[in-house]
């Protein structure tokens, strides 16, 4: 699927065709005012249907208020959304028989893969399971033994394998500034 109209012009017609369940990971820090606009209705239709959407957003999107007040609006119609520090790539899997992966991961809007395979869509639902396992529901503040978000957490892996800031920012999705104030509170925290 070439371009971002075809894209979401299958997924509309995947939408209408979903029976049991929708799974998205939606990397990077807050969602365009056009695809978010795109999925509202079509997200809606599906929840009244029946169908299970769970969506794992990157941890950044809750800095973006229209990408906040969007998760909240799927969470109060019954979908369920969580949040991961990283995540890998845009993903959609419906029905566990058809995913739409991008053509280019670091530019979704380029189009996407249909893949149908059986087996590369059940390799592609146990990593979304995996990460689901692993995210945090919506709403909820999960800290590990030293006080650290599942964000910080993440940080301090990005810079451990050598990573400089910016490029641990842009892993993140968010500002170099924010990831620069978070390692001062953490070197701070941390006696370091």
């Amino acid at each position: 699927l070439e371009g971002l109209d075809a894209v979401r012009s299958r997924l509309e017609e995947l939408a209408y065709l979903a029976q049991e369940e929708c799974m998205s990971f939606m990397p990077g820090g807050g969602q365009a005012p056009d695809t978010m606009a795109a999925s509202q209705p079509l997200d809606q239709q599906a929840l009244e249907r029946g169908v299970r959407i769970r969506s794992v957003y990157q941890d950044s999107f809750r800095n973006d208020a229209a990408t906040l007040r969007y998760a909240q609006w799927l969470t109060s119609l019954g979908g369920e959304t969580r949040s991961s520090p990283t995540l890998p790539m845009p993903l959609i899997i419906i029905d566990r028989s058809v995913a739409l992966v991008p053509l280019d991961p670091n530019d979704p809007r380029r189009g996407a893969l249909q893949v149908s395979s059986e087996g590369v869509v059940a390799g592609l639902c146990a990593l979304f399971e995996q990460v689901w396992e692993s995210a945090i529901p919506f709403g909820e503040v999960r800290v590990d033994e030293h006080g650290l978000s599942p964000m910080e957490q993440a940080l301090l892996r990005l810079l451990l394998e050598g990573r400089a800031d910016e490029g641990a920012a842009r892993r993140l999705g968010i500002s170099l500034r924010s990831v620069r104030r978070t390692m001062s509170s953490l070197m701070e925290r941390l006696e370091a």
